[in-house]
């Protein structure tokens, strides 16, 4: 907790640059609750509770003494169960001792960053209350566990307020005001998602196990489960046997709770009536066996206790706002940084984004007009073949049932000499998926030149994304002006960046049941519109070489 600092490489991208930065930054209390700290620890009447109390009511507190105590318990085998048992673990002189070392921050009323560091802070007491009041009702065993766990789970949005605050700007404008997936924005922005990030730190600090397995991204339901949670809470009959036995092992599962409190803490600092977290609360409802009604009731009810508890003047939990809203706001109503003191923080030494934050605006200078260039004449999109003879003896080729192939490789190279000198398609990218690692790279590029940024594109298939969804069934889509701008926030922006504006196709080809790769093809430069001739063509092409990878071997 003492150690230097080191000053951050520009810019930070990757989970493993992000820990190595945020691994002995410190963590501030609030002034008020670190002078209470240190009376407490200074009088002789204090008891074990009052201190249990105080720690128990600020979560960046919790994680100091947690810490501290986890790593007595490590060395005998054993964990920290709860705060109480945190505090309890580690003695008077330790605690004297970290509350010198303890820095404290005072909140400033006009600094957003500061604002969202606590409200960041409050939501993570928040997700503890509703996780604790979820095995309560379920009359579970390990109540503080849980409790504490869920209080640490959320401590990576901390450190990123504190310590990024440019990057959570970046983040907020992608995700409030364009609405971008939250998974993919992380991505896009810092290289990981945040869970990623806080399980790495979790495990770099020893934070307790139920902490890391919660946050761990093989306990986290994918979409598919998340659907089939919600059918069960909906008392679908189409569910099967097997089915119904998946989400009873997940929802019997320790970490569970901890992450529906955290999920709801989450999703509710946008909007309580949102379809998301109507969905969430069916899906609380029917973990708690009650009436979807009193369940929200309840969430809201804990909500508000939560916020109660952790009073800091000018800020309040986001999720408690959001109650007395009579509906969803279409506009977002906190966590955006004014261009003031954006001016400031990019003077300071936070790290900067990748991309660079836009800029304040400017009083424009009145310009000369200049000349009215003639308007530039685009080419028409092609409508026909390059060589149909080429096209028709390919795709004859793949689609034969009696054409045999020794290795995937073989379909593949095929297929782009298809796409190339039959329909005439100038530019393509084969992206292979590695087996086993969800992961998408640019193996191969035909009229790109050599140091073409799509060449060296990398994307993880774990992110929610358009990729994502072509990798879990054979599908196609054609990027064009009409549609850019609704499936434009579903693309990483490591990958939009490398283009060049105009309209591309992709599809994926799957071997029998298993994604192999995903083809990008435009027809650039020389015509920056394709025609839905060509997009079906292209898209024929690519099942066909589905279809041929059944014959391979």
């Amino acid at each position: 907790m003492g150690q230097s600092q080191p000053t951050p490489p520009q810019p930070l991208h990757g989970i493993d640059a992000w820990a190595d930065y945020l691994e002995h930054r410190p963590l501030p209390v609030r002034a008020s609750v670190l002078a209470r700290f240190k009376r407490l620890l200074a009088s002789d009447r204090t008891t074990l509770q009052q201190l249990t109390q105080l720690v128990s009511s600020d979560p960046v507190l919790s994680l100091h003494v947690t810490r501290l105590a986890q790593q007595r318990h490590a060395e005998k085998g054993t964990s920290v169960t709860g705060i109480q048992h945190a505090v309890g673990s580690i003695g008077l002189e330790t605690l004297i001792n970290l509350g010198h070392e303890l820095t404290s921050l005072k909140v400033n009323p006009t600094s957003m960053q500061q604002k969202m560091y606590f409200r960041a802070i409050a939501d993570s007491l928040h997700a503890s209350w509703q996780s604790a009041e979820l095995c309560r009702q379920r009359g579970l065993p390990f109540v503080e566990e849980v409790r504490l766990a869920a209080l640490l789970y959320g401590c990576i949005h901390w450190l990123a307020w504190l310590h990024a605050p440019l990057h959570k700007q970046r983040y907020q404008e992608r995700v409030l005001l364009k609405g971008v997936d939250v998974a993919l924005a992380e991505a896009d922005i810092f290289g990981c998602t945040l869970q990623s990030l806080g399980a790495e730190l979790s495990r770099r600090w020893r934070l307790p196990p139920l902490t890391i397995e919660a946050l761990n991204h093989a306990t986290s339901p994918d979409r598919k489960a998340l659907q089939q949670l919600h059918r069960r809470a909906l008392q679908d009959p189409s569910l099967g046997h097997l089915e119904q036995r998946d989400i009873n092992q997940l929802t019997q599962q320790r970490f569970f709770p901890v992450k529906l409190g955290n999920w709801l803490a989450l999703t509710t600092t946008r909007s309580w009536q949102t379809d998301k977290a109507a969905r969430l609360i069916d899906i609380i409802a029917d973990y708690l066996s009650s009436d979807p009604d009193r369940v929200r009731a309840g969430l809201r009810r804990h909500c508000a206790e939560a916020a109660r508890c952790y009073h800091v003047a000018g800020t309040l939990s986001p999720a408690s706002e959001m109650i007395m809203l009579p509906s969803a706001s279409p506009r977002p109503l906190t966590g955006l940084i004014s261009d003031a003191e954006l001016k400031q923080l990019l003077q300071g030494q936070s790290p900067r984004p990748e991309v660079p934050l836009p800029k304040a605006k400017a009083k424009p200078e009145p310009a000369r007009p200049a000349p009215a260039a003639p308007p530039r004449q685009e080419p028409a999109p092609v409508e026909t073949l390059l060589d149909p003879h080429c096209h028709a003896r390919l795709l004859a080729r793949l689609t034969d049932p009696e054409q045999r192939f020794d290795k995937p490789a073989q379909v593949l190279h095929l297929l782009l000499q298809a796409i190339q000198q039959g329909l005439g398609l100038e530019r393509q990218a084969l992206f292979l998926i590695k087996p086993g690692q969800q992961t998408l790279y640019c193996a191969h590029g035909v009229g790109l030149s050599d140091n073409h940024p799509l060449r060296g594109v990398k994307l993880n298939l774990a992110v929610p994304s358009l990729f994502k969804r072509l990798s879990e069934r054979p599908a196609g889509i054609w990027l064009h002006a009409r549609n850019r701008k609704a499936l434009g926030n579903t693309l990483p922006e490591s990958f939009t960046a490398c283009l060049d504006g105009g309209d591309y196709a992709l599809m994926s080809v799957f071997q029998r049941n298993r994604p192999l790769a995903v083809v990008y093809a435009d027809s650039q430069p020389g015509h920056p519109r394709l025609s839905n001739v060509q997009f079906e063509h292209f898209k024929a092409l690519c099942a066909a070489a589905t279809q041929a990878m059944r014959r391979v071997g």
